[in-house]
């Protein structure tokens, strides 16, 4: 049974736009946390879906905050909202993404290195000087999808199987690597080389050089 009163709904929220490659997932998280609020969030073919539960004031402040304080590197087109029948969650969470739309999102272009991954190509010892080194504020987008939704097994990253330290970093909530799907290390992520003169180059300083 649907309700609309002063207290407790379930709604759907649909958000449109560049939301995707842009940590829009884990921003909702976040923010779905700050609000005291419980259920999911995903991606979808046309964009990102939300469906939580809490006090109908609460609702309203989280989707306005939701364009508000949404990442830098997004692009909010729509937010829409539907009521939905209760239902308790006991959690809030990212789910697996759905295709259950024919549209299509924006898709991220992509990003410059931030300051942040330039400081650990120094100073993370399972990063020094990775050449694809990224954030969920930075790193490649367009140039490794090869389908939507935006996630990792369908990207040029699927083949490498995150190690335990990056997947650690996948699922710390508090971590600036949460939920990036790109993440990678010298210890599990991809390697290039360089053909020079008929030799093969391969460590990173020599290449540099």
């Amino acid at each position: 049974m649907k309700v609309d009163n002063n207290f407790r709904n379930t709604v759907r929220i649909r958000v449109k736009g560049l939301v995707q490659g842009v940590g829009f997932r884990p921003f909702i998280y976040r923010l779905a946390h700050d609000h005291s609020l419980n259920g999911w969030v995903e991606n979808s073919n046309d964009g990102v879906v939300i469906e939580v539960t809490g006090d109908t004031a609460v609702l309203e402040h989280f989707k306005d905050a939701i364009k508000k304080e949404a990442p830098q590197a997004s692009n909010v087109v729509s937010i829409t909202q539907e009521l939905l029948d209760f239902q308790e969650f006991k959690v809030f969470e990212i789910v697996k993404s759905e295709n259950a739309s024919d549209a299509i999102t924006d898709i991220s272009p992509d990003i410059a290195l931030c300051d942040d991954c330039l400081a650990d190509l120094k100073t993370q010892a399972h990063r020094i000087d990775f050449p694809f080194i990224n954030c969920t504020n930075c790193g490649p987008r367009f140039s490794i999808i090869k389908d939507l939704p935006y996630d990792r097994e369908k990207t040029t990253m699927a083949p490498f199987i995150m190690c335990d330290v990056c997947r650690k970093e996948y699922t710390d909530v508090l971590d600036r690597r949460f939920h990036a799907q790109p993440v990678a290390c010298n210890d599990c992520g991809p390697e290039y080389t360089l053909h020079l003169n008929g030799r093969t180059v391969k460590g990173i300083q020599e290449i540099v050089e």
